[in-house]
């Protein structure tokens, strides 16, 4: 019987070795992405390639340049940003884009989601689905990809650049704030 025990205890620790290591595979996987993403757009990536803090959500986000430091006010569907990795920032029609992965939510959870960015009053988004949000905060127009039942997830570089291609051009925009 105490033969069994440290054999539990070990395949324990292995799961748990293993599920650590399939999520720096996925951020090693999901930075690969991100950077031939801004590379395509010629935007720069900035990174990092995962959160800082890849096993734990720490309580406060400290930001840093590029981003703006309205981002650790900001409360995308109502929850707080915790960490910020994946940071590509460029222009587009004139306009200025920030695109990352980040963590939301309060205490000790928190859910992975992308941000699209684009610096400007107007919601050069045009159309986007239901269960897409857009919200405006500081002169910044930020697209919060899909949430799906309660989660949401990060969009994958493919709808990035959907959204990228649908993006307004700022003359589009400058002349809809003009004719109000």
């Amino acid at each position: 019987m105490t033969a069994v025990t440290p054999i539990y205890f070990l395949s324990i620790v292995a799961m748990v070795l293993l599920a650590l290591g399939g999520v720096r595979i996925f951020h090693m996987f999901r930075a690969r992405a991100m950077r031939a993403f801004a590379a395509r757009w010629s935007f720069q990536y900035i990174g990092p390639s995962a959160p800082p803090k890849w096993w734990w959500n720490p309580a406060h986000l400290k930001i840093g340049s590029p981003l703006p430091a309205w981002i650790s006010h900001f409360h995308p569907s109502g929850q707080r940003i915790r960490q910020v990795w994946n940071v590509i920032e460029g222009q587009h029609n004139g306009v200025s884009i920030l695109i990352f992965d980040c963590v939301i939510g309060e205490y000790k959870g928190g859910q992975p989601c992308t941000l699209i960015a684009c610096h400007t009053e107007q919601n050069p988004f045009g159309t986007v689905t239901s269960a897409d949000k857009v919200v405006q905060s500081h002169g910044w127009t930020v697209l919060h990809g899909v949430w799906f039942l309660w989660f949401s997830w990060t969009m994958s570089t493919k709808r990035i650049d959907d959204h990228m291609n649908g993006l307004l051009t700022a003359q589009y925009l400058t002349q809809s704030s003009s004719a109000k």
